[in-house]
């Protein structure tokens, strides 16, 4: 049975996630809501900075972690000229300030681990940038470097460290467009649907698998062939 941290456990993915490595020990972080599954649960607001102490705290007597999954992002659709600072704060506060924190702190617990990984759910946007959403891309686009760096850095501890880029995934985020966006979107799409939460989680789940120890430093897109 491996130690996993899963943070964002309860987004559309981070759901899937947690029922596909629903028999593993899990650590859940979310900021309101809490876990349908069994897990040892965190309520922590990625929004907002918080120390490498405050984190510390939630994994007193926890010697090894075996994975970390990073699940959380927050749609943000608008212009720049119309974006605040404030919403950047909060998109660079979870995307990447709280991803690196939660790095920092687990690193001396996952180097404990025979079979380490770190894996990153991003976005299409990430690796290819979207009107309207150039903050949310910039971002995600910055998890992705983080992980291509890091691969390089830890593989010596064998730790790997890996992201999955998902393309247009059925859930809240999705659901906040209109169904006429929707629509439009359904047409670019070469198979004409949008992806199922459970396969970003099927991803994540072989990631971290002994079938995929050698794969390390790389962004696995799931986009139905919109980019490739």
């Amino acid at each position: 049975m491996s130690n996993v941290v899963l943070v964002g456990a309860t987004g559309d993915i981070g759901k899937s996630i947690h029922e596909c490595l629903k028999h593993e020990d899990i650590i859940t972080f979310s900021n309101r809501k809490t876990p349908e599954l069994n897990s040892t649960h965190h309520y922590l607001d990625l929004s907002r900075p918080f120390t490498e102490s405050e984190l510390e705290v939630c994994f007193a007597g926890v010697d090894s972690v075996d994975t970390l999954i990073f699940t959380p992002g927050e749609a943000l659709f608008e212009l720049i000229q119309d974006t605040t600072l404030e919403q950047v704060d909060g998109q660079y506060n979870v995307s990447v300030r709280a991803l690196i924190t939660f790095i920092k702190v687990l690193l001396p617990k996952l180097r404990r681990s025979e079979r380490a990984s770190i894996i990153v759910i991003s976005s299409v946007w990430g690796t290819y940038g979207a009107s309207m959403e150039s903050i949310y891309s910039t971002f995600k686009g910055a998890q992705e470097t983080l992980v291509k760096s890091l691969a390089k850095e830890l593989a010596p501890s064998n730790i790997t460290v890996n992201a999955v880029a998902p393309g247009v995934v059925r859930g809240k985020m999705t659901l906040k467009l209109s169904e006429e966006d929707i629509a439009m979107m359904l047409e670019d799409l070469p198979q004409g649907r949008l992806i199922e939460p459970g396969e970003v989680a099927s991803a994540a789940e072989y990631l971290i698998s002994d079938n995929a120890r050698s794969i390390t430093g790389e962004v696995l897109k799931i986009n139905g062939g919109w980019y490739t």
